[in-house]
């Protein structure tokens, strides 16, 4: 009988031997995600850039700079390592090209980047699942709202 038992487990275990583990696709709201964590680094990257060459605006955009950081820190948290190809990217290190020499000029560079950011997650809100649509319809309304403010920044 103990024959038979081993002649039985053999085959199975041969057959597994030979499997290959499955290819994982990541759910389609990782790229989403891993794009607007991207977006919110490039948003403080840009930030940064403008109060490290216009020092006189620090205390007026560091509310606006709290906030996408904190957008960040929210997006990231929802990332799951593993979950996709890639892993989203740190801040952006340095500084952005194209930060006008002009206040005002930096101030519209900015205004220009948050309407960017804000339309941005609003299409994020057709392509991923609930939760994240609510999270991203919310970070897109303060990015449409500091649009607005930043028209009075300068």
């Amino acid at each position: 009988m103990l024959g038979g038992t081993l002649a039985l487990g053999l085959p199975l275990a041969a057959g597994c031997a030979k499997k290959t583990p499955p290819k994982l696709t990541p759910h389609p709201d990782v790229a989403v995600l891993t794009a607007a964590i991207d977006g919110e680094s490039g948003l403080i990257a840009l930030y940064e850039a403008v109060t490290a060459k216009h020092a006189d605006l620090t205390q007026r955009l560091a509310p606006l700079l709290t906030h996408h950081r904190d957008h960040l820190s929210v997006l990231r948290r929802h990332y799951r390592p593993g979950s996709g190809e890639g892993t989203p990217t740190p801040a952006v290190q340095g500084t952005p090209p194209g930060v006008p020499d002009e206040a005002a000029q930096a101030v519209a560079t900015l205004r220009t980047a948050e309407r960017r950011a804000a339309a941005a997650r609003a299409t994020d809100v057709q392509n991923v699942s609930p939760g994240l649509a609510q999270l991203f319809a919310s970070i897109g309304a303060c990015e449409a709202g500091h649009a607005a403010l930043l028209a009075r920044v300068v």
